[in-house]
């Protein structure tokens, strides 16, 4: 397989543009695989950031699913909290997938939280069963982001047998919370995605960090 490098930009501006925002994060890609840590994991939120930032939900990666375009995974994610059309369009208008995400807040949850939440202001409560379908959701998001964008799902592939987690310590739920015991839901879907694509690719296999280490002593 081709050697690529995805080199990771620093997260933009508020000053940015969208257009520079998605320039600077899409800008990633290069021509090598990064180097897999020594550890065998991938900590994508803060420790391995720079190399593997394309991980992210926020990051850059436009899919269609029924009919619509959406610019990030994040972005259409937070857009099934509710079937209003005021509200869908409302995230799908959202520039950037934190401000998708602040719109999506719970109406309920403490005020530096809620504060953008569009389900406050208008005084709609999200859908009901959301936290029965969210993994679903999150399913759907990621696998169309890979089977939609053929060099991010090298780039997943070239990741082998690492760990993949979410190293966001106020993320227990999707990462692994400030204790380290979180549930990381969004590596282990990520990581499912991985071996689907793998299943189903004519591309090479990826190595994994063994295959690496034995490659460095050449």
């Amino acid at each position: 397989m081709r050697d690529r490098k995805v080199e990771l930009s620093n997260l933009a501006s508020d000053g940015d543009s969208d257009a520079e925002f998605a320039q600077r994060e899409k800008s990633c890609i290069d021509d090598a695989i990064p180097q897999i840590p020594i550890d065998n994991r991938i900590l994508y939120y803060g420790r391995d950031r720079r190399d593997f930032r394309f991980l992210s939900h926020f990051h850059p990666s436009p899919i269609l699913i029924d009919g619509t375009n959406w610019p990030t995974v994040e972005h259409y994610y937070q857009s099934q909290k509710s079937p209003d059309q005021a509200y869908v369009a409302a995230i799908l208008a959202a520039g950037r997938p934190g401000r998708a995400k602040r719109l999506a807040a719970a109406p309920d949850a403490p005020r530096r939280i809620s504060k953008d939440s569009w389900f406050k202001t208008h005084a709609i409560a999200p859908r009901a069963d959301w936290h029965d379908v969210k993994l679903d959701i999150m399913r759907r998001a990621d696998r169309a982001k890979y089977a939609q964008n053929a060099d991010l799902a090298v780039l997943l592939l070239a990741t082998g047998d690492a760990e993949l987690i979410e190293d966001a310590p106020s993320e227990p739920f999707w990462g692994i919370g400030a204790d380290g015991d979180g549930l990381n839901w969004a590596g282990r879907i990520l990581m499912e995605i991985r071996a689907e694509l793998r299943r189903n690719s004519a591309l090479p296999q990826p190595y994994n960090s063994r295959d690496q280490e034995e490659t460095d002593q050449c």
